[in-house]
C-alpha cells in the first residue's frame, strides 16, 4: 500500500498521505457495483449545495440542525465544531479558498461564543456544551483541537495553534483529574462520569505533537490510551457513557486512537485492544451495514436507532485497522458500513416529499428510522469524510489486496 510517511490526522485523507483517487485506480471496483465518480459527486453536492445552505455569513458560523418538516434552521451552535472539518477536507480536495475561509471563520465564531478563554480561568480553553454552558466538556475541547490544528496546518496562522494549545491544556488538566470528562464551573468540580471519550483527547494531543514536536503532548496521550485499557469490557467493547452504555457518536475515535497507540509506541496490548474492539463491531454489525445507536453491558439494546453519521465514521475507524493489521475483514466491513452510509443521504433520485425541498436535498439524515427528520452540519460532515477516506485508501491498496478483497466482496454477493 502506498502510504507515505506515517500521519494521524482525522480532517481529511490528506492527513493520511492519501492522494485523491484517480479513475483508473477505482476502476476494478465497478465490479461490485462501486461508482467512484457517482460518490464524488454526492460529497461535492454535500458540500457546495447542503452545507453551503447552512451557512449564516452574517454570523460567520454554520447553522444548527435543519428540521425538515417545519423547513427552519435552529441557530449556530457546536455544530461548528465538526461542519468545517468538511470544508478543510474539501478544500484539500478542491483548492477552493472560499472552504477554507469559511472554515477559519466558523473556528473565529466558536472561539468567541463557546470557549473559556478568560486569564484567570483554571479551565482556559475548555468549551461549554450548548445545552448547560456552566459544563466545559472534554470531547468537544478535542474537537477544537482538531480544528484548530486543521487550521494551522493549512494556514500557518499561529494564532490557531495558540488556541489548540490552550484546549491541549485543559486536556491535561482532564487527565490530572481522574481523566474528566467535563468541568462544572457552578460547583468548581471536575466530573469523570458521563462521555468518557478518551479517542478524541487522545488524537488532539497526537495532533499537537505532530504540529509542535513537543514529546509533552506525546507523553499526556499515551497516558490517555493506557487509561483506556482499564475501561474495555470482557466482550471487547467500550461502555463509555455512564461507565454503563457504548455509543456508536464514541465508537469510532476510540477505535483509532487504540490502532493509533499501537502504531506509535509498538505496544502489543494497544493493538490487542484495538482488534478486540474491532471485532465487537464486526459481530454486532446489522446486516444492512450499520451499528445500533446504544446498547448496555448486559447486551440490552437500549435505542433501537441508528446515528447514520456515525456510521461511515466508525467505517474510517476500520480502514485504520485494515491499514496497521492488514485483516481484510476489517475493510469488509468498513465498506459494508459504507453501503449503508449511501442509503442515508437524500437525492433527487429519492421518492419522497422531502427530495423537492432545496434545502433538504443531498443532505444526511440525524437518525434511521427518522425520529424528527432533522438533518445537521456534523453529521454529513462524518459522510462526506467517509466517502473521501474509503474512495482515497481503497484507491490506494496494490492491486493484489484490491482483486482480493473485492474476490471476497464477489463471493459474499455483496453490491453497492
Amino acid at each position: 500500500m502506498q502510504q507515505g510517511k506515517r500521519q494521524f490526522g482525522v480532517i481529511s485523507p490528506r492527513d493520511w498521505g492519501l492522494a485523491p483517487a484517480t479513475p483508473q485506480a477505482l476502476a476494478a471496483w465497478a465490479r461490485v457495483g462501486l461508482d467512484g465518480g457517482g460518490w464524488e459527486e454526492r460529497a461535492r453536492q454535500a458540500t457546495y449545495h447542503w452545507l453551503m445552505s447552512n451557512w449564516r455569513d452574517e454570523v460567520g458560523a454554520f447553522a444548527g440542525h435543519y428540521k425538515a418538516i417545519p423547513r427552519v434552521y435552529e441557530d449556530p451552535q457546536l455544530t461548528n465544531l465538526i461542519a468545517p472539518w468538511q470544508c478543510l477536507a474539501a478544500y484539500d480536495r478542491y483548492g477552493d479558498e472560499t472552504l477554507l475561509n469559511k472554515a477559519q471563520r466558523a473556528a473565529d465564531w466558536l472561539y468567541a461564543h463557546a470557549v473559556e478563554t478568560h486569564p484567570m480561568s483554571v479551565v482556559m480553553g475548555g468549551v461549554h456544551d450548548a445545552w448547560r454552558p456552566d459544563e466545559l466538556w472534554t470531547k468537544f475541547t478535542a474537537e477544537l483541537v482538531l480544528l484548530n490544528l486543521g487550521l494551522y496546518a493549512r494556514t500557518q496562522a499561529t494564532a490557531y495553534r495558540n488556541r489548540a494549545t490552550e484546549g491541549g491544556g485543559f486536556i491535561v488538566q482532564a487527565e490530572r483529574h481522574g481523566f474528566a470528562c467535563k468541568y462544572e464551573l457552578r460547583e468548581g468540580r471536575w466530573i469523570v462520569r458521563g462521555w468518557q471519550s478518551f479517542g478524541r483527547a487522545f488524537a488532539a494531543l497526537v495532533s499537537l505533537h505532530e504540529a509542535t514536536g513537543d514529546e509533552h503532548w506525546l507523553t499526556h496521550a499515551i497516558a490517555w490510551a493506557d487509561y483506556a485499557l482499564t475501561l474495555q469490557a470482557p466482550d471487547g467493547s467500550f461502555y463509555l457513557i455512564d461507565d454503563e452504555y457504548y455509543n456508536t457518536d464514541l465508537a469510532a475515535d476510540e477505535l483509532r486512537a487504540l490502532i493509533e497507540a499501537y502504531e506509535l509506541t509498538g505496544r502489543a496490548e494497544f493493538r490487542s485492544a484495538a482488534e478486540r474492539f474491532a471485532d465487537w463491531h464486526l459481530q454486532t454489525q446489522q446486516a444492512n451495514g450499520s451499528w445500533l445507536l446504544t446498547s448496555d453491558r448486559a447486551g440490552n439494546v437500549v435505542s433501537p436507532y441508528v446515528g447514520p453519521g456515525d456510521i461511515p465514521n466508525i467505517a474510517v475507524a476500520l480502514l485504520r485497522c485494515h491499514r496497521v493489521t492488514g485483516e481484510r475483514q476489517y475493510l469488509l466491513s468498513a465498506l459494508r458500513a459504507m453501503r449503508y452510509a449511501l442509503a442515508q443521504q437524500l437525492t433527487p433520485a429519492d421518492d419522497t416529499p422531502f427530495a423537492q425541498d432545496p434545502n433538504a436535498l443531498w443532505g444526511y439524515w440525524s437518525w434511521d428510522p427518522r425520529y424528527d427528520h432533522t438533518m445537521s452540519g456534523d453529521q454529513i460532515t462524518h459522510f462526506a469524510r467517509g466517502i473521501w477516506f474509503t474512495l482515497d485508501y481503497i484507491g490506494a491498496l496494490d492491486a493484489d489486496e484490491a482483486q482480493g478483497a473485492i474476490a471476497a466482496l464477489v463471493e459474499a454477493g455483496f453490491a453497492f
